[in-house]
């Protein structure tokens, strides 16, 4: 139970949103969608009454551990009341996709690109998410027993950045969030991770915490689909201008004349970054477009704006441009469906190459050779089907912007 307190330090971090951040820049253009209309009071969250946090049976994705995304989208459902059979992995993904993470691509050695840093768990893609579902928030960096008591009396759950060798987690890595439903005392409470990848096993202490993010109510959505794809593109601009594909496959090209001089640490090497590369980022990205087509009937956690945006007919109606070589009709969910597809079975078929194979030993050349060239091919096909997805996100701007 949480214990009485007194009226928060005020001098919060208010965002109901307001400046539109670098990376949304081109975002911010005037649509006929209305998504930059001012903040306006709505009407109260489902979840906050009568239920409270402590009574709500909180679940994670499995596709994630506990960063920003997971746990928005488990406090998502709560405030949005939604129970029973609700699907926690779409909703992850649709969050996951407009927000850029799932288009981005994870540089050479595992190494976070620039564009990645820019958005994954950042102030700017906190931003984006609150605006694009319609939630005004504070950020508070001092006084956090009391926010977050005053939170959490509310019936509202907190959202909490850690911190990583004392400074703010930020550094592109999982496990940064957690969510925060009670306090008892100088203790905090949080839910069982329930389905979340290495899950913690207990909450963290007020001196591990760097800031919290309270929820204060609804306003206005400030962003929609049509901000999410152009923020899409941009993620997928920056990528490509880096060619970060390219780097992958330039790795595997070539080593059938320096097959003699290569030994088993370099060669194991080239294939487990190949293997970190490959995140199947694929799989939330077609997920989230997809959803619609298998639930049908469509059920109640999946009728509000912000998924009727992806049903918008014309983008199964509507040919758009792309360089795919053969006669399937090019609507843009029918492209993202089956790119989708197509990179997540190449993904799994490189990291079978790396999985499979006994490292212990060098096997003779013409075999070392024709790995290689494998993966070489596979990441080659992976970097064509991250073309496809790009010319259908630029179809559906295309689209919408009519």
């Amino acid at each position: 139970m949480s214990e009485p307190l007194k009226k928060p330090t005020p001098n919060p971090e208010s965002h109901s949103p307001k400046d539109v951040p670098e990376i949304l820049r081109m975002a911010a253009q005037t649509n006929t969608q209305g998504n930059l209309e001012s903040a306006t009071a709505l009407p109260l969250f489902k979840g906050g009454t009568p239920m409270k946090p402590a009574d709500f049976d909180f679940r994670f994705s499995g596709f994630r551990d506990l960063d920003f995304t997971n746990c928005f989208t488990s406090v998502y459902t709560f405030l949005e009341n939604l129970q029973g059979e609700v699907d926690i992995d779409r909703h992850l993904h649709m969050f996951d996709t407009v927000s850029g993470r799932s288009a981005s691509v994870r540089g050479w050695g595992n190494v976070p690109t620039p564009i990645f840093n820019e958005i994954y768990d950042t102030e700017e893609m906190i931003e984006f998410l609150m605006g694009y579902v319609g939630y005004a928030y504070e950020r508070h960096t001092s006084d956090l027993m009391a926010h977050i008591r005053a939170s959490i009396d509310g019936n509202v759950p907190v959202l909490a950045r850690l911190k990583k060798d004392g400074t703010p987690y930020l550094d592109g890595q999982a496990d940064s969030f957690r969510v925060l439903t009670g306090c008892d005392g100088g203790k905090l409470q949080m839910p069982e991770a329930n389905g979340a990848q290495n899950k913690p096993k207990k909450a963290p202490k007020l001196s591990e915490i760097d800031s919290v993010y309270v929820i204060t109510g609804r306003t206005a959505r400030k962003y929609t689909l049509l901000d999410g794809l152009r923020r899409i593109k941009r993620v997928m601009d920056v990528d490509r201008e880096a060619g970060v594909w390219d780097e992958y496959i330039h790795a595997f090209e070539g080593y059938w004349e320096r097959l003699k001089g290569l030994g088993i640490k370099e060669l194991k090497r080239l294939f487990e970054y190949a293997h970190a590369g490959t995140t199947w980022n694929c799989h939330n990205f077609g997920a989230a477009f997809r959803t619609h087509e298998y639930l049908q009937p469509v059920s109640e956690q999946y009728q509000n704006a912000i998924w009727d945006e992806f049903k918008d007919p014309r983008f199964q109606s509507r040919t758009i441009r792309a360089g795919r070589p053969d006669d399937v009709p090019l609507f843009p969910k029918t492209l993202i469906d089956w790119a989708s597809d197509q990179s997540h079975t190449r993904q799994w078929q490189l990291h079978a190459l790396y999985e499979t194979r006994d490292w212990s030993k060098k096997y003779y050349d013409q075999m070392e050779w024709g790995t290689c060239e494998t993966a070489a091919l596979l990441l080659q096909k992976i970097k064509e089907c991250d073309d496809y997805l790009y010319q259908a996100v630029c179809g559906m701007i295309g689209i919408l912007e009519e």
